[in-house]
Protein backbone atom coordinates (compact mmCIF):
# COMPACT_ATOMS: atom_id res chain seq x y z
CA UNK A 1 0.00 0.00 0.00
CA UNK A 2 1.20 3.32 -1.05
CA UNK A 3 1.55 6.46 1.41
CA UNK A 4 -1.13 7.73 -1.02
CA UNK A 5 -3.60 5.01 -0.17
CA UNK A 6 -3.05 5.11 2.89
CA UNK A 7 -4.21 8.64 3.08
CA UNK A 8 -7.21 7.92 1.31
CA UNK A 9 -8.32 4.95 3.79
CA UNK A 10 -7.31 7.46 6.38
CA UNK A 11 -9.67 10.41 5.38
CA UNK A 12 -12.78 7.66 4.46
CA UNK A 13 -12.41 5.83 7.94
CA UNK A 14 -12.33 9.66 9.55
CA UNK A 15 -15.47 10.69 7.36
CA UNK A 16 -17.38 7.80 8.08
CA UNK A 17 -16.34 8.03 12.08
CA UNK A 18 -17.28 11.62 11.85
CA UNK A 19 -20.73 10.86 10.21
CA UNK A 20 -21.62 8.07 12.66
CA UNK A 21 -20.88 10.56 15.19
CA UNK A 22 -23.13 13.25 13.56
CA UNK A 23 -25.64 10.78 13.10
CA UNK A 24 -25.71 9.02 16.35
CA UNK A 25 -25.76 12.82 18.21
CA UNK A 26 -28.90 13.92 15.93
CA UNK A 27 -30.90 10.58 17.43
CA UNK A 28 -29.58 10.72 20.45
CA UNK A 29 -29.66 14.53 21.71
CA UNK A 30 -31.84 16.63 19.08
CA UNK A 31 -34.60 14.61 17.90
CA UNK A 32 -35.22 13.90 21.67
CA UNK A 33 -34.84 17.93 22.89
CA UNK A 34 -36.86 18.79 19.75
CA UNK A 35 -39.47 16.43 20.85
CA UNK A 36 -39.76 17.73 24.47
CA UNK A 37 -39.74 21.49 22.88
CA UNK A 38 -42.74 20.97 20.47
CA UNK A 39 -44.69 19.04 23.76
CA UNK A 40 -43.82 21.81 25.76
CA UNK A 41 -45.38 24.64 23.05
CA UNK A 42 -48.41 22.33 22.81
CA UNK A 43 -48.73 22.32 26.49
CA UNK A 44 -48.31 26.40 26.82
CA UNK A 45 -50.08 26.48 23.93
CA UNK A 46 -53.21 24.53 25.14
CA UNK A 47 -53.21 25.94 28.72
CA UNK A 48 -53.72 29.44 26.52
CA UNK A 49 -56.45 28.22 25.07
CA UNK A 50 -54.66 28.02 21.35
CA UNK A 51 -57.31 26.24 19.07
CA UNK A 52 -55.32 23.06 18.06
CA UNK A 53 -53.68 23.40 14.62
CA UNK A 54 -53.81 21.05 12.16
CA UNK A 55 -50.03 21.74 11.49
CA UNK A 56 -49.65 19.98 14.99
CA UNK A 57 -52.81 17.48 15.26
CA UNK A 58 -55.24 15.38 12.88
CA UNK A 59 -57.91 14.96 15.39
CA UNK A 60 -59.26 17.05 18.43
CA UNK A 61 -60.91 16.34 20.95
CA UNK A 62 -63.30 18.79 22.51
CA UNK A 63 -65.42 18.12 25.79
CA UNK A 64 -68.39 19.92 27.66
CA UNK A 65 -71.14 18.62 30.40
CA UNK A 66 -72.90 17.21 27.72
CA UNK A 67 -70.39 14.54 25.83
CA UNK A 68 -67.49 14.85 24.00
CA UNK A 69 -66.51 15.62 19.50
CA UNK A 70 -63.85 14.59 17.99
CA UNK A 71 -62.91 17.07 14.71
CA UNK A 72 -60.87 16.16 11.89
CA UNK A 73 -58.56 19.04 11.47
CA UNK A 74 -56.81 18.40 8.24
CA UNK A 75 -60.21 17.34 6.53
CA UNK A 76 -61.76 18.98 3.64
CA UNK A 77 -64.74 19.25 5.25
CA UNK A 78 -63.86 19.20 8.69
CA UNK A 79 -66.09 15.91 10.05
CA UNK A 80 -67.08 16.17 13.91
CA UNK A 81 -68.22 12.65 15.59
CA UNK A 82 -69.20 12.15 19.39
CA UNK A 83 -70.85 11.08 21.79
CA UNK A 84 -73.13 12.24 24.66
CA UNK A 85 -72.06 10.88 28.26
CA UNK A 86 -74.86 9.11 29.11
CA UNK A 87 -74.56 6.98 25.78
CA UNK A 88 -70.98 5.82 27.14
CA UNK A 89 -71.62 2.02 28.73
CA UNK A 90 -68.18 0.35 28.66
CA UNK A 91 -64.45 2.09 28.13
CA UNK A 92 -61.27 -0.06 27.13
CA UNK A 93 -57.95 1.71 27.27
CA UNK A 94 -55.49 -0.96 25.04
CA UNK A 95 -52.64 0.07 23.27
CA UNK A 96 -51.87 -0.15 19.85
CA UNK A 97 -48.07 -1.06 18.16
CA UNK A 98 -47.12 1.08 15.51
CA UNK A 99 -43.84 -0.70 15.31
CA UNK A 100 -41.32 1.99 16.56
CA UNK A 101 -43.30 3.22 19.14
CA UNK A 102 -46.61 2.25 21.16
CA UNK A 103 -49.64 4.86 21.02
CA UNK A 104 -52.15 4.47 24.22
CA UNK A 105 -55.98 4.46 23.15
CA UNK A 106 -59.57 4.56 24.50
CA UNK A 107 -62.65 2.92 23.49
CA UNK A 108 -65.75 4.33 24.73
CA UNK A 109 -68.55 2.25 23.73
CA UNK A 110 -72.47 2.20 23.79
CA UNK A 111 -74.69 -0.76 24.91
CA UNK A 112 -74.36 -2.36 21.82
CA UNK A 113 -71.05 -2.50 20.97
CA UNK A 114 -70.03 0.84 18.52
CA UNK A 115 -68.42 3.69 19.54
CA UNK A 116 -65.40 5.67 19.07
CA UNK A 117 -61.72 5.11 19.58
CA UNK A 118 -59.55 8.08 21.01
CA UNK A 119 -55.62 8.08 20.77
CA UNK A 120 -53.27 10.40 22.90
CA UNK A 121 -51.87 11.71 19.20
CA UNK A 122 -55.22 13.78 19.80
CA UNK A 123 -55.38 17.00 20.86
CA UNK A 124 -56.20 17.81 24.42
CA UNK A 125 -56.17 14.07 24.88
CA UNK A 126 -54.61 14.35 28.15
CA UNK A 127 -57.41 17.09 29.32
CA UNK A 128 -60.37 14.90 28.83
CA UNK A 129 -58.66 11.49 30.13
CA UNK A 130 -58.09 13.84 33.53
CA UNK A 131 -61.94 14.85 33.11
CA UNK A 132 -63.73 11.86 32.20
CA UNK A 133 -63.84 10.66 36.06
CA UNK A 134 -65.76 13.65 36.80
CA UNK A 135 -68.61 12.92 33.87
CA UNK A 136 -68.59 8.72 33.60
CA UNK A 137 -68.70 8.32 37.63
CA UNK A 138 -66.47 4.65 38.34
CA UNK A 139 -64.14 5.89 35.71
CA UNK A 140 -60.70 4.88 37.32
CA UNK A 141 -58.30 7.63 37.59
CA UNK A 142 -55.47 7.93 34.74
CA UNK A 143 -53.10 7.08 37.37
CA UNK A 144 -54.62 3.39 38.19
CA UNK A 145 -54.39 2.56 34.99
CA UNK A 146 -51.57 3.63 32.79
CA UNK A 147 -48.93 1.98 33.78
CA UNK A 148 -51.44 -1.35 33.22
CA UNK A 149 -51.66 -0.35 29.83
CA UNK A 150 -48.29 1.10 29.17
CA UNK A 151 -45.92 -1.30 30.61
CA UNK A 152 -44.91 -4.16 29.04
CA UNK A 153 -44.49 -1.89 25.60
CA UNK A 154 -45.21 -3.43 22.29
CA UNK A 155 -48.17 -6.01 24.19
CA UNK A 156 -51.92 -4.78 24.11
CA UNK A 157 -52.55 -4.27 27.43
CA UNK A 158 -56.37 -4.22 27.14
CA UNK A 159 -57.35 -2.85 30.06
CA UNK A 160 -61.10 -2.16 31.10
CA UNK A 161 -61.12 1.43 32.93
CA UNK A 162 -64.99 1.85 33.06
CA UNK A 163 -68.23 -0.25 33.07
CA UNK A 164 -71.70 1.04 33.30
CA UNK A 165 -73.74 -1.97 34.70
CA UNK A 166 -77.39 -1.88 33.25
CA UNK A 167 -80.49 -1.96 35.78
CA UNK A 168 -81.47 -4.89 36.72
CA UNK A 169 -85.44 -5.36 35.64
CA UNK A 170 -87.40 -7.44 37.78
CA UNK A 171 -88.60 -11.19 35.69
CA UNK A 172 -91.91 -12.23 36.79
CA UNK A 173 -91.92 -15.42 38.12
CA UNK A 174 -93.30 -18.32 36.06
CA UNK A 175 -93.67 -22.15 36.55
CA UNK A 176 -93.42 -23.97 39.79
CA UNK A 177 -92.23 -21.01 41.90
CA UNK A 178 -95.10 -18.47 40.89
CA UNK A 179 -97.43 -17.41 43.55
Amino acid sequence: MTIEQALILAAVCSASIGGLVLFFSYQRWYLPLRSRLKVERLNREQAAGVPPSPRDYHYAISFDPEGFTVSDLRGRKHESVGMHWSEIWRATAFKRDLFTVDCICLFLARADGTGIELNEEMARWNSLVEALPKYLPGYKPRSEWFSIVAFPPFATNETQVYDRTEPKIAQPITGANAG
